[in-house]
């Protein structure tokens, strides 16, 4: 599709376009169109390059400037893989309010995660997972899926009722996604010191289209409310991380275009 579209509402827009085939035209008059609004009207952009990616903007020229920048991008292919990049636990005050919070709460009185119990890190348990050792294979199943955490809002809560018990990495239709990301939750219960990251990658999901998901994760190790050992990760889902987000190689001469 070679268009841009535009939903106007009250105090907001949202622009909605491929990367890959709209046209400068079409660019050029969402920013005819955007220079008619408030300037600090938020706006939305949701665009697929490789996957859906939504950013929000609060000045409708930044929006207009980032437009522009991505229109460079048309003819570079995506990195599709997960990236992931380990970040010093002494620096989580740097890594935000939700992570910040969770491991001071966690830090405190590192024995018990309930879930029912407001007190210490049960407090965080809208926003959290939580995951136990199957007592036959050892594997890692969910325990808690908070109604809040990022996977609920990525997958939505009827799969956070059917994912209960079910191993980590086989979850979801993604697989190898869930592979990568669910070995650091089995390192954490097996060495017992938390451990913070960032992670950026591609999410295919059944009977949908293919979404980025940025995020910094915190995984904690402590105990579930019968004393059984047990790993709780936070994640807050946002764009400002240690992996660039849109680095790829140009497609050169030979190497055709491709849709994406």
């Amino acid at each position: 599709m070679g268009m841009v579209e535009i939903i106007a509402e009250r105090t907001a827009l949202r622009v909605r376009w491929d990367v890959a085939s709209a046209s400068n035209d079409a660019i050029i008059a969402v920013g005819l169109f955007l220079s008619t609004r408030l300037k600090s009207v938020r706006v939305t952009l949701e665009f697929y390059w490789g996957a859906w990616n939504l950013e929000i903007l609060t000045q409708n020229s930044n929006a207009l400037s980032r437009m522009s920048e991505l229109a460079s991008f048309r003819k570079v292919e995506p990195f599709k893989g997960m990236k992931r990049a380990v970040r010093p636990i002494e620096n989580i005050q740097e890594e935000g309010d939700l992570l910040r919070h969770s491991f001071e709460l966690w830090d405190r009185n590192k024995s018990c995660f309930n879930a029912k119990s407001p007190r210490s890190l049960g407090q965080m348990a809208p926003y959290a997972l939580s995951f136990r050792s199957r007592e036959q294979d050892g594997q890692l199943i969910f325990e808690h899926i908070g109604a809040y955490s990022g996977s609920s809002r990525i997958f939505g809560p009827n799969w956070a009722r059917k994912a209960v018990g079910r191993t980590c990495d086989r979850s979801q239709s993604d697989y190898e996604f869930e592979d990568r990301v669910c070995d650091a939750y089995q390192d954490v219960l097996e060495n017992g010191a938390p451990m913070v990251d960032h992670i950026r990658g591609i999410i295919r999901r059944d009977g949908a289209d293919p979404i980025w998901v940025p995020y910094r994760r915190l995984v904690v190790p402590t105990r579930n409310r019968l004393g059984a050992p047990i790993v709780v990760s936070i994640c807050d889902i946002r764009q400002d991380l240690a992996i660039p987000f849109m680095t790829a190689e140009q497609l050169s001469e030979d190497h055709p275009d491709r849709s994406i």
